[in-house]
């Protein structure tokens, strides 16, 4: 009993003292446990109204502001074309229209009064059917403290055709980002992280070979691989699940070896701070776990907790998936996502920072 005791207390203490082990046994549940309860992927969310007040009187500021405390509605202020556009993007649920002549005043039957437009997204039918029951709701209330009987309001209601999106051509664009990111990232820091160890790139620095031309080889190494990967994906999707790519596959791949030069300067920065292959993992995980969940990989970025969205959208994999999918589903150009490249250059600026600060050829 005594040795089992005694052999039971050495385990435990080579257990504690394994950071890996206690990484993923403890962490990874713990960051999994947090993240998963905080998104919101069973609640329906809000409806997304845009609201083009061209009268912009004093009527129609408290008709708006009356919509505005309503928590279903999250609604936005701008013109007709921009939220028109984003309608047939299916980046929009709704628009109302305010018009010119709105006036909240008492009326008889028959007589005219101002009408309302509300363009609903025909790819989104639930949540039109929410949202025009609000606003009718509104109307009705409205009416009747006004009037009692006859409405003070009209309601006018357009469809615009969205993009119908199946939920294999919303994860394509997803996948496609996490791999490069998972591709850059681990095999880099590994590979590194082991010659290292090994002595390998010790060796290789007593030779003639140039450091630049070591880490270019790195790069186009990956990069090559980056590319097949992505062209792998995209053949499979379009053979096996009917996807294709509006904006086209060269723009897909462009935007993926952005990404992947991104996620390549974070593993070299990686790998030149860890001394041994078995604190990569844990790292590695720290780094990639919160942005498989929080960037749009399988689910929309709106179901993160609206408190950490301004943080969620400026992760680098946010801004990847975010291009990938534009290009994809919107058939958008690269021009089109240039704000999404821009973020992946600066975090390539802050990557490329981070590797010079810590991938150092006289450490090894």
């Amino acid at each position: 009993m005594r040795q089992a005791l005694l052999l039971t207390l050495m385990y435990f203490r080579a257990y504690v003292r394994d950071r890996t082990a206690i990484f993923f046994s403890l962490v990874v549940p713990l960051m999994l446990l947090l993240i998963f309860g905080s998104l919101n992927l069973g609640a329906f969310g809000k409806v997304s109204l845009a609201v083009d007040d061209q009268a912009n009187n004093a009527a129609s500021q408290q008709f708006v502001s009356g919509l505005e405390k309503i928590d279903t509605l999250s609604i936005t202020r701008e013109s007709s074309d921009s939220a028109v556009a984003a309608l047939k993007r299916t980046e929009l649920d709704m628009l109302l229209v305010v018009p010119k002549d709105f006036a909240i005043a008492p009326t008889r039957a028959g007589q005219p009064v101002p009408t309302l437009t509300i363009y609903g997204n025909d790819a989104r039918p639930q949540q039109v059917s929410v949202g025009e029951s609000i606003v009718i709701e509104v109307i009705t209330r409205l009416s009747f403290a006004v009037n009692q009987t006859a409405p003070v309001i009209s309601l006018k209601q357009e469809d615009v055709q969205g993009v119908r999106l199946r939920y294999v051509d919303f994860l394509v664009p997803g996948i496609l980002g996490v791999n490069v990111m998972q591709l850059a990232i681990f095999s880099v820091a590994f590979a590194l992280v082991v010659d290292k160890r090994r002595g390998v790139l010790r060796r290789i620095m007593a030779t003639p070979l140039k450091p630049s031309t070591f880490l270019v080889s790195q790069v186009v190494t990956r990069l090559i691989m980056a590319t097949l990967q992505v062209l792998i994906m995209i053949a499979v999707s379009v053979f096996l699940f009917d996807v294709h790519p509006l904006g086209g596959i060269l723009p897909l791949l462009l935007v993926a070896l952005f990404g992947a030069v991104l996620f390549l300067t974070i593993g070299f920065a990686l790998a030149g701070w860890a001394e041994t292959e078995n604190q990569v993992p844990a790292i590695a995980q720290l780094i990639t776990l919160p942005q498989f969940f929080f960037s749009g990989v399988f689910f929309s970025k709106e179901a993160a907790p609206e408190i950490i969205r301004p943080i969620t959208n400026l992760l680098p994999l946010t801004f990847l998936n975010d291009a990938l999918r534009e290009i994809s589903v919107q058939g958008a150009t690269l021009w089109d996502v240039r704000t999404q490249i821009l973020g992946l250059l600066v975090w390539t600026a802050i990557g490329l920072a981070l590797a010079v600060r810590f991938f150092r050829f006289d450490r090894f």
